[in-house]
């Protein structure tokens, strides 16, 4: 029985040592079969310029001045989605406000929503939200400080499974 444990071990030795090198030869920095895909080209220069301020696998959130875009990755181009599926309304802030304040925006589509977002100049805010329905809702947030004096930026996206939108508002902070 010792006989049949050491002839046992000294296959599995061999063995081992067989799929570990198979292993590092299909790990090695030779030349593949794979093919080389193109990164997409920046949101930002499909929408006409601007600052990038989401970028997901397959939607982005660009602002350019006080516009916002929503995009879409189709056929390996970012495209901006002008459909007005989503429709995107804010609540606040509006005109002037406090250098401490809430952000909120109201959601709707005829398909479910799936993705939403509030940014103050460029940084997202920690939302939360809710809704009656998977097509209706609203999000809100706050920055984690007070704002400086002056004029600023709130944008508010939401989109659907194939629909997006963002928009912009300026607001100033006494």
């Amino acid at each position: 029985m010792a006989r049949e444990i050491t002839s046992l071990g000294a296959v599995r030795r061999p063995l081992f040592l067989l799929v570990l090198a198979v292993l590092a030869a299909g790990c090695g920095s030779g030349r593949s079969a794979s093919t080389t895909t193109t990164a997409p080209p920046n949101p930002a220069q499909a929408a006409g310029g601007g600052r990038t301020i989401y970028h997901g696998t397959e939607w982005s959130v660009v602002v350019n001045g006080v516009q916002a875009t929503a995009l879409h990755l189709v056929g390996g181009q970012w495209r901006p989605d002008r459909s007005g599926r989503v429709k995107v309304t804010f609540l606040g802030p509006r005109g002037t406000v406090a250098p401490v304040f809430q952000m909120a925006a109201e959601l709707s589509a005829k398909t479910p929503l799936v993705e939403s977002a509030l940014w103050v100049d460029g940084v997202e805010l920690l939302e939360k939200g809710g809704g009656l329905s998977a097509t209706r809702g609203t999000i809100y947030g706050a920055p984690v400080a007070a704002l400086r004096r002056g004029r600023h930026v709130a944008v508010a996206y939401g989109r659907t499974a194939t629909s997006g939108t963002a928009v912009a508002r300026v607001f100033r902070v006494r």
